[in-house]
């Protein structure tokens, strides 16, 4: 019975240790024209993004949520889940998230006279933590502000 406990239990871990508070937030990350890509494709736009038009785009994901125009660029919004902010503990092996959401994460195509210039897509993240954890391959201890290297906003500069 102990081997069966122990086993089960294996199902419900996630590869990290620790003991542990942090903040939620959400992240950008920025593809340009020779690399477009995104979790959510449904298409694959061959070897050049360049061919990627708004017609293939709509034709291919249905009708974005929103159209905008920033500068030069139209912008084709699709949501893409919710986006969460919050703060969780994460106690040994078990993850206590207490996050709501605020909001839609999104991809953003961006472009130019009908052509792709650009993605922008939105994800989630920690962005604070306090304590001690184990994960991918390292261990280590937390105080203040993580995943500084990430961006939380992109700037765009494609639409001039």
């Amino acid at each position: 019975m102990k081997k069966l406990s122990i086993f089960c239990l294996t199902f419900f871990l996630q590869g990290c240790v620790g003991l542990a508070v942090g903040t939620y937030g959400t992240f950008e990350d920025e593809k340009t024209s020779v690399n477009i890509t995104s979790e959510r494709n449904k298409f694959n736009y061959g070897a050049s993004a360049t061919a990627l038009t708004k017609e293939a785009l709509i034709s291919s994901w249905g009708e974005p949520d929103a159209i905008t125009q920033v500068g030069s660029c139209e912008v084709v919004t699709y949501h893409d889940g919710y986006s969460w902010s919050g703060v969780g503990a994460f106690i040994v092996f078990f993850p206590i998230p207490l996050v709501v959401p605020t909001g839609h994460d999104e991809n953003r195509f961006y472009f130019v006279n009908g052509k792709s210039v650009g993605l922008i897509t939105e994800y989630g993240e920690v962005t604070g933590a306090l304590g001690y954890m184990c994960g991918s391959n390292e261990c280590k201890g937390l105080a203040g502000p993580v995943n500084t290297e990430k961006p939380r906003q992109v700037e765009v500069k494609w639409c001039g």
